[in-house]
């Protein structure tokens, strides 16, 4: 009976060695999961907020619309520049008063060969040939001009609807219907995919954690589940004072199931420390002298 309690115990304390190597295989850093990056939404002109489009939490996409300003004065140049910018007639009108100039001197200059015609007459029409000609050009430029005045018209308008540079989450609102935008934040977004993990490691690992060597994230949320991080950025100095450097890893986050500001444990695929038997030693001989004696050695 006793040799079989002795067994018993042998094999437990065996199976708790083996459990202890096996842990050591990884090391484990604590680490937190945040936005890859939080952007203060502004206006890149003053003006009075008319609308916003969006409310603290919201889901949003790169180009929508978040925000707009009042824009009356500046819908009323567009629709000033639009009539001015109509000069297709005009320069059609410019082209058939060319043509025509043309014509005239040709017919000129034949009867001026056959003496039924004056050299005035000839000088003339060649002076309204060019006259035609520089009317025609000037129309043209002055179309051109009217469409850049459009354009820079429209530009302004687009300045008045702010939209999101991101995809991501609503953080805050800090303005109302009314206020001001001058020199004023609007809004913060955050992008949360990818999600940003941040962990702080000991300078013995300095060296064995690599970028792009893939980690598991296990976040205290959603309760038990485990994702694939890569890392991203190491930092080359060591700090003096904790003897530790910052690593930075990349989490996909296509589904928004992960969240920002959670903690999180990172298992990264190195070993965490070295463990070192010599050819003679055996897992007994690191057994505490107090077991040694319950078994019987």
């Amino acid at each position: 009976m006793d040799m079989k309690i002795t067994d018993i115990l042998s094999g437990i304390l065996m199976l708790m060695i083996h459990l202890q190597v096996f842990a050591e295989e990884k090391a484990t850093l604590d680490c937190l999961v945040k936005p890859e990056m939080y952007i203060d939404i502004s206006s890149p002109v003053n003006g009075i907020l008319e609308t916003v489009a969006v409310n603290k939490s919201d889901t949003i996409v790169k180009g929508q619309v978040l925000a707009k300003l009042v824009a009356s004065i500046e819908q009323a140049k567009v629709e000033i520049a639009k009539q001015e910018a109509l000069m297709d007639n005009l320069v059609y009108a410019k082209i058939v008063k060319r043509a025509y100039a043309i014509r005239k001197a040709k017919r000129i200059k034949g009867l001026f060969k056959e003496n039924a015609s004056s050299a005035q007459e000839q000088d003339d029409a060649a002076t309204e040939v060019i006259i035609a000609k520089t009317d025609l050009a000037q129309a043209k430029l002055d179309r051109t001009k009217n469409t850049l005045k459009l354009a820079l018209a429209q530009a302004e308008l687009k300045q008045k609807t702010i939209l999101s540079p991101i995809d991501g989450i609503v953080v805050e609102r800090y303005l109302m219907l009314g206020e001001s935008v001058q020199n004023q934040p609007i809004l913060q977004i955050a992008k949360i995919n990818p999600l940003l993990v941040e962990a702080v490691a000991s300078a013995e690992l300095f060296g064995k954690i690599k970028a792009g060597m893939m980690v598991e994230i296990k976040p205290d949320f959603p309760v038990n589940s485990s994702y694939k991080a890569t890392v991203s950025t190491i930092d080359r100095i060591i700090d003096a004072a904790s003897g530790s450097f910052t690593i930075r890893l990349e989490l996909p986050n296509p589904d928004a199931k992960l969240v920002g500001g959670t903690k999180c444990m990172a298992i990264f695929p190195i070993k965490a420390t070295q463990v070192k038997h010599s050819a003679s030693d055996s897992p007994d001989d690191a057994l505490p002298e107090d077991v040694k004696t319950l078994l019987g050695q």
